[in-house]
């Protein structure tokens, strides 16, 4: 795991803060001292934004953020989840669970950058923060059309937000497409820049309604599953890091069409010798432990859980994955 050092993002805001507390009386009782204030800290938060720009977009790896979670959260509510991926300059959000959009602002991840949104699957669960996305990034893109990728039940749900917010989805609006992997093969849905995404499934993901993507950039590789059975559909690729809200097998015989269990993920990794990113925890410490046991159990040592700001980047030049929050 990498730790980066203290940049001048950093000093900017730990001289801000002293100045902030030292001058809090004065602040809080002069109008001018409030309003220099004020610009201090929008000048940090523009800061922080175009770091992470120059972060997450620098051409030298393959990166993904987790920004939401399959599982329930600390406070109660359900299921969030998102993963941002970035490559050739691009951002794909896969899966808009509720919060996304304040997840990824909360981490000052640009919006503009927005390329397309990739769904798992067309519940409620995986499309909650698309429209919130759609708005959040439409004054920073020049197309006013954001492409949505994801299983057949996709067209129907996107007309709905299409029609709810006045959209076409021909000339504004989000504009839905299915790439409707046959069971065991993939569909690429974008291949430019050296960057190829690809969308597949297996049997049992194609009657689930279930999709998963694959992210191929110069020679570095993730997959997202969601809560799928599809990371391995082309079994002769190689692959370097999975991302995967699969649940623990108690957990998972409680559902209808049971998701991939921890375990049967980490026998996968495993044998492909990749790392798995457990993402369907939350930040809920006590359920990460029993999914990294279940995983260690299971034969894999290289897991980790994936916690929200977290940060993976896959470099170009060699064949490390460094883990650091974002």
């Amino acid at each position: 795991m990498n730790i980066s050092p203290v940049g001048t993002s950093s000093v900017f805001f730990v001289t801000l803060s002293g100045l902030f507390w030292g001058g809090w009386v004065v602040a809080s009782q002069s109008p001018q001292g409030q309003e220099a204030l004020a610009r201090a800290y929008e000048a940090y938060a523009q800061q922080r934004v175009q770091a992470n720009e120059a972060d997450l977009f620098a051409p030298t790896a393959l990166r993904a953020m987790v920004c939401g979670s399959a599982g329930v959260s600390a406070d109660g509510e359900g299921p969030r989840p998102c993963l941002a991926v970035a490559a050739a300059g691009r951002m794909f959000i896969v899966d808009a669970g509720s919060g996304a959009a304040a997840a990824l602002s909360d981490h000052n991840v640009p919006l503009g950058r927005l390329h397309a949104v990739l769904l798992t699957g067309a519940g409620h669960t995986q499309s909650m923060d698309l429209d919130d996305l759609f708005v959040g990034a439409q004054p920073s893109r020049a197309s006013a059309l954001l492409p949505v990728y994801g299983p057949d039940a996709t067209q129907q749900m996107v007309q709905g937000l299409n029609e709810a917010r006045g959209f076409d989805g021909i000339n504004a609006g989000l504009q839905a497409w299915g790439p409707s992997p046959e069971p065991g093969g993939s569909v690429i849905v974008f291949e430019q820049d050296g960057l190829t995404v690809s969308a597949f499934a297996t049997a049992e993901d194609v009657e689930a309604g279930r999709v998963g993507y694959r992210f191929d950039y110069r020679g570095r590789t993730l997959v997202v599953a969601g809560d799928g059975r599809a990371e391995w559909a082309d079994t002769d690729k190689s692959v370097d890091v999975v991302l995967h809200s699969a649940a623990t097998t108690s957990l998972a015989h409680l559902h209808q069409n049971a998701p991939i269990t921890v375990a049967e993920a980490a026998r996968d990794a495993r044998d492909h010798n990749a790392m798995l990113v457990l993402t369907g925890a939350a930040d809920d410490s006590l359920s990460q432990q029993l999914q990294l046991r279940e995983a260690r159990a299971a034969g894999l040592d290289n897991v980790v859980a994936g916690r929200v700001g977290m940060l993976l980047e896959l470099p170009l030049e060699n064949s490390e994955v460094n883990v650091r929050p974002l």
